[in-house]
């Protein structure tokens, strides 16, 4: 298999899995236990009855509406929101990543890359935990000539916290099978990608979106790509990206086995 076509691929895998606002459920009141009333207890009054007068009847209550499971502080999720990159490196040229349907519980993103490639996938959030590639969602990678579907196998760990702190570490592992064509030639595949992440601090970081406060997180991440059950391809990485509250991903910056890679923010626009 040509190295362009891994580079392609790689790169919208690993933007997929490494690339990624905050409030978890609201915790509900504690009930008040009743008192039982005692008549015995209780001294009897002779007293004239007064009657108040008649107030208006209250407006009712609208209740408040659910608090979304993916609210996060470093990575807001609303639909129809973009986000437009640099790339620089071992690949250049621009991509535009959007969110194209939220639910209550996840929703679902797609990288459109100069280059003509386009990637598709699906998240899970739990209290403002974001999980990419769950067993029952997959992804999509399209590019001239290429074309891949992803199923998961397995997943576990989380791809980004409800709200990382300094000093915080996470990790992910997936097994996704490949369907790939390449310019006709279908191939099989295993993949096992694992990613281990560290939150290392608070530090300002220029791009030509602006200038922001950003939470530094690095992340070492191996992919080993197996046809027929033979390793044909191990791709490693180490890489630190830089997300801003409220805003996001705002700029990313690694090396790996294909050689480095620069991922600046030119531009977003939330609803």
């Amino acid at each position: 298999m040509k190295t362009s076509y891994f580079a392609l691929t790689m790169l919208a895998l690993v933007s997929l899995a490494c690339s990624l606002s905050s409030a978890l459920p609201p915790q509900g009141t504690e009930p008040t236990a009743d008192v039982p009333f005692n008549p015995a207890s209780e001294p009897t009054v002779q007293s004239s009855t007064v009657e108040a007068p008649p107030t208006a009847a209250s407006a009712p209550v609208e209740p408040a509406p659910p608090v979304s499971q993916c609210q996060n502080p470093y990575y807001p999720v609303a639909e129809g929101a973009t986000w437009e990159y640099q790339l620089s490196g071992t690949t250049s040229g621009t991509f535009t990543r959007t969110l194209t349907a939220v639910r209550a519980d996840g929703f679902d993103d797609q990288d459109v890359f100069s280059a003509g490639t386009t990637r598709q996938g699906s998240w899970e959030c739990k209290e403002g935990a974001l999980i990419t590639l769950t067993p029952n969602s997959g992804a999509a990678v399209t590019a001239a000539g290429v074309q891949a579907t992803y199923t998961i196998e397995s997943n576990s760990g989380i791809s980004f916290p409800a709200n990382p702190q300094p000093g915080q570490e996470w990790a992910q592992n997936i097994v996704y099978l490949g369907q790939e064509s390449s310019n006709g030639v279908a191939i099989e595949t295993r993949n096992v990608m694992n990613v281990s992440c560290k939150a290392v601090n608070i530090e300002k970081v220029s791009v030509p979106a602006g200038d922001f406060e950003a939470l530094r997180i690095d992340c070492s991440t191996t992919i080993d790509i197996f046809v027929s059950g033979n390793l044909v391809f191990a791709f490693t990485s180490a890489s630190s990206a830089w997300h801003a509250p409220g805003v996001g991903m705002v700029k990313s910056s690694g090396t790996s086995n294909m050689g480095a890679t620069e991922i600046v923010l030119l531009g977003y626009n939330l609803p």
